[in-house]
């Protein structure tokens, strides 16, 4: 910090333990205020100094405060880690007829929640932040800049790619407005990557090509390296290695530390695809020892495999393929957060609202006629927007339904007798090949191809231990009172009847024989009490018949009940034996 800068938190400080008035404590925020746009580290000093003088200060004052702290934790990078300090700051500024801070509080009560991952409160705030600027005609052309800067980056971050970009327009609108060149490279880097995420290379290009010319028009080698270090990467994963070379000779001119590792990846991604593969291995080492990113570390490591089996290097190709598979497993494990389809529907019912309230100010200026004309035209468009929202949530609902059954198929197959099969198939390979290596007296391909075969070996003795704990739980769950009850009076031709404790004790032994089983077949649907009791009378091989007797129903009744259960499962039709498989299987 510079002796100018440690006078001026001196003089600051001084004034304000001097100073009583409500003018003078004011005046002194709005002051430290504005220190937070250019020296937040410095005012974030100050604003901890006052932290004890600001008991005894009115309440306007110590909300100020407040807002000014959490705004001085988001210019200092430090994580939102709850909403309880911005929920009272929003709520007292939306009481206040003076609305002038209460943008800046929802704009950071979106901050927060963002950094708490609840992306559709995020977006909400955000809107309602342009929406009060708009309504009490504040203009903040930085505020809004911001504000559609950190939409279109949450926009991204879910992979919502249509509704970005317009986001990221907006905010460079914004920044041009307040001629900020440096806000601008950045808006237009922003539309470049979003295009970059969806393959329109043209228009990618072109934006990070206007944002590399804007940050050589204002001679900012540090945001032109920036820019073209990611550019480069884009080309090179496109497989257009000169265009990649030539903006890594520009982006490497000034690599900043946090951009280093960027570079280090691009460029041995470059001299990997361009067979250097001594220069790639530098870089990808490099790389490694700067770079904390699971994606960069896992591509690092398999193409470091890669390169050390072409030198038929097999244990160090051992070795790099032992920790892709690490990071590649935690990536795999990485689940896209719910809140997407929250976001997307927020989005559109806040667009919808807008769009419906104009039109009622529209209609109610206008002759009859047109009112008519205008609101049947709503009407369309209400049909219209429900009818795509409901395509598209059946559509998402489908996708993840495939998603869930893949992965319990995966999770199945991984346990089962064709994996054995599969398994010994893999076996019998390896064998020939660790033959072929014996013969050929190569012991580092032989220590490689005898690790793999132990590895599966071992995997078969885990999926067969797992198969006879399965049985013997099924030889259990035969001895248990609630299996006699059912089955013996069936034998005897005799009426069940099952009381709640029954159906406890039935769901707990299902459990603890299948362990997660309604747990999974929840996650697949939403099951009435009925639909529950007549999948649990499957698994344990209850005849059609009984099952209608027991839940008091017909024999068709069951049957219709069973072709729906499947729908739901799988998410398309089959028939009531479909059912009783899939259920038996699980």
């Amino acid at each position: 910090m510079k002796l100018h800068n440690f006078l001026y938190l001196f003089i600051l400080t001084s004034w304000l333990t001097a100073c009583h008035t409500d003018s003078h404590t004011t005046y002194l925020l709005r002051q430290a205020d504005s220190l937070l746009n250019v020296q937040p580290d410095s005012a974030q000093t100050l604003l901890r100094v006052w932290e004890d003088s600001m008991a005894n200060q009115p309440e306007d004052i110590q909300m100020y405060y407040q807002l000014l702290c959490i705004k001085a934790n988001d210019k200092n990078y430090i994580a939102h880690t709850s909403d309880s300090l911005i929920l009272p700051i929003v709520a007292y500024y939306k009481k206040q007829r003076n609305k002038t801070h209460l943008p800046e509080a929802l704009y950071y009560a979106g901050r927060v929640y963002s950094d708490l991952n609840d992306a559709p409160r995020a977006l909400e705030y955000y809107q309602q932040a342009i929406d009060v600027m708009k309504h009490e005609k504040l203009i903040d052309y930085n505020l809004s800049s911001r504000i559609y800067s950190q939409m279109g980056t949450l926009f991204v971050y879910q992979e919502l790619y249509n509704e970005a970009p317009e986001m990221f327009r907006k905010a460079y609108w914004y920044d041009s407005l307040l001629k900020d060149s440096t806000g601008l490279v950045f808006d237009l880097r922003d539309i470049g990557r979003v295009f970059a995420s969806i393959d329109q290379r043209d228009s990618a290009v072109y934006y990070f090509n206007r944002a590399g010319e804007m940050a050589l028009l204002i001679k900012d080698s540090t945001l032109l390296s920036m820019v073209y270090n990611e550019l480069a990467g884009n080309y090179i994963d496109w497989h257009e290695y000169s265009k990649g070379y030539e903006k890594l000779q520009i982006a490497q001119q000034k690599i900043e530390t946090l951009s280093i590792s960027v570079y280090y990846n691009n460029i041995a991604k470059y001299y990997y695809y361009t067979n250097e593969l001594d220069s790639a291995i530098y870089y990808y080492k490099k790389n490694l020892s700067f770079n904390d990113s699971y994606v960069h570390k896992a591509s690092a490591y398999e193409d470091l495999a890669q390169i050390a089996s072409k030198q038929n290097n097999f244990t160090q190709a051992l070795s790099y393929y032992e920790q892709y598979m690490l990071y590649e497993d935690s990536l795999q494990q990485t689940v896209r957060t719910a809140a997407i389809d929250k976001i997307h529907t927020l989005y559109n019912y806040q667009q919808y609202k807008k769009e419906n309230l104009f039109l009622k100010q529209k209609t109610f200026k206008q002759k009859q006629l047109l009112f008519v004309t205008i609101f049947s035209l709503v009407f369309l468009l209400l049909i219209g927007i429900v009818f795509w929202q409901k395509q598209k949530r059946k559509e998402q609902t489908i996708l993840l339904q495939q998603e869930k059954l893949k992965r319990l198929q995966k999770e199945q197959f991984q346990y089962s007798q064709a994996q054995i099969i599969a398994n010994n198939e893999k076996i019998k390979k390896l064998s020939t090949l660790l033959h072929e290596a014996k013969q050929t007296n190569d012991k580092l391909r032989q220590n490689l191809l005898q690790a793999q075969k132990d590895w599966i070996e071992k995997a078969n003795i885990q999926i067969e231990a797992a198969q006879v704990v399965k049985e013997s739980s099924w030889a259990n769950l035969q001895q248990t009172e609630i299996w006699k009850k059912l089955h013996q009076s069936i034998d005897k031709n005799g009426i069940i009847k099952m009381t709640d404790t029954d159906w406890t004790e039935l769901t707990k032994v299902i459990e603890e024989t299948y362990p997660n089983f309604v747990q999974r077949l929840n996650e697949l649907c939403t099951l009435s009490q009925k639909e529950l009791q007549v999948c649990l009378l499957i698994k344990i091989n209850i005849p059609l018949t009984q099952i209608a007797d027991i839940v008091c129903s017909s024999k068709q009744g069951i049957s219709s009940l069973r072709e729906r259960l499947y729908k739901k499962f799988v998410g398309e039709k089959g028939k009531p034996k479909d059912c009783d498989n899939f259920i038996r299987n699980l």
